[in-house]
């Protein structure tokens, strides 16, 4: 089975979950200019450094000042469904996929920043915060993310892509060369 179909499979289970009503994510603050946001966002993030990936879900009713989001964490060893007739277990530590929470976003001037509630790595189980910023080109917002462990200090960095899949009622911003992303509140690299 291959690693997409793993995470929307994932992804579908997950959401069948929870408390037997549509799962519409997380409730995210969002400030700036929210018309951009406005939408049914889908996408994805990797990090060669972690060789993590996942699923980035993520919506905003036009006009209001909270969106729903989650990133669903794939780790590199994760936990994929046996292949029937397989040996059950293995000497390698299997990792379950995760659901992180968006905590924040804030967007103008077809830039985005934001960060994640802090969350253990699923393989040292040090903890970790994650800002991520990005930049509005039509109807995609592409961008870059930076993870510090707070023990350790490491920082490892990856990309992350997300789509308008419906719901644009907000204004399509053209390419942008000559800026780069302004961090808002509370958005800057941690440490």
């Amino acid at each position: 089975m291959n690693r997409a179909r793993v995470l929307i499979t994932s992804l579908t289970v997950l959401a069948a979950g929870q408390a037997g009503c549509i799962y519409r994510g997380t409730p995210v603050p969002v400030a700036g200019d929210t018309r951009l946001l406005a939408g049914e966002w889908e996408g994805t993030y990797e990090s060669e450094a972690t060789g993590r990936s996942g699923i980035i879900t993520f919506s905003l009713k036009a006009g209001t000042d909270s969106a729903f989001g989650d990133v669903l964490m794939v780790p590199r060893r994760a936990e994929y469904p046996q292949a029937p007739g397989a040996e059950p277990g293995g000497n390698l530590p299997r990792a379950m996929t995760r659901l992180l929470r968006i905590s924040f976003v804030w967007c103008a001037a077809g830039a985005v920043t934001g960060r994640l509630d802090p969350y253990e790595d699923p393989d040292t189980g040090e903890r970790i915060q994650t800002v991520f910023e990005g930049l509005l080109d039509r109807s995609t917002f592409a961008g870059t993310f930076v993870s510090v462990y707070a023990t350790s200090g490491r920082r490892v960095a990856g990309t992350w892509t997300v789509t308008r899949k419906s719901g644009g009622g907000g204004p399509q911003v053209a390419p942008r060369s000559d800026a780069s992303p302004r961090p808002g509140p509370g958005c800057r690299p941690p440490g």
